[in-house]
């Protein structure tokens, strides 16, 4: 009996097939729109998230090579260094998501950029107080690193047409991107301090 239905078995799969083959096809058809939103996001995503790889890993280096009052840094110091950005990060977080959505995600993005580099800048300075003013500026630039580029793809997205049908996808690139940008950069900062 198996072998009566089989000829009808397959005739039928393969009208289903072509109906799915057809909307696969449909479906594989990204917008043009959609795109070029991907493209802008991932490349200033990962350009954000190498930043903040590159710099990092060397700000212990930089802290331990301090002079304060004739002495060394100590553990403690440095220890103190890095939990004021921390604490700057928790403190400021609500504030930060808060005039992030009043002023508009990309506005927030550019503000990372700029608190960043202010932070970076500060470790040239031989004053604690500079060096603390630093790690606040980098704690509230983490704020926004991890909520305004994300944000600001979620709202253009849905001002595209079937740009919500792709946010899932964009965010997995994003995240398996950035593992590949965390590798990269540990490579670049170690081959430009292996250079001095």
């Amino acid at each position: 009996a198996a072998l009566k239905f089989g000829p009808l078995a397959e005739s039928s799969s393969s009208v289903d097939g072509g109906d799915a083959e057809a909307g696969k096809a449909e479906e594989k058809q990204k917008p043009q729109a959609v795109k070029s939103l991907q493209l802008r996001f991932l490349l200033v995503f990962w350009l954000l998230r190498c930043a903040d790889w590159l710099q990092g890993p060397y700000f212990y280096e930089v802290y331990a090579s301090k002079i304060f009052n004739g002495a060394p840094a100590t553990l403690a110091m440095i220890s103190r260094l890095f939990l004021t950005g921390f604490a700057s990060t928790a403190l400021f977080g609500p504030l930060v998501g808060r005039m992030s959505d009043q002023y508009g995600r990309r506005a927030g993005t550019l503000a990372f950029s700029v608190l960043y580099a202010l932070g970076a800048a500060s470790t040239k300075s031989p004053l604690l107080m500079v060096l603390l003013a630093g790690r606040v500026l980098s704690g509230v630039g983490t704020s926004l690193l991890f909520s305004a580029p994300e944000s600001w793809l979620v709202g253009e997205a849905l001002k595209t047409e079937r740009g919500g049908d792709y946010l899932g996808e964009t965010f997995g690139l994003a995240y398996a991107g950035d593992s590949i940008v965390a590798i990269l950069a540990g490579q670049l900062a170690g081959a430009a301090a292996g250079s001095r």
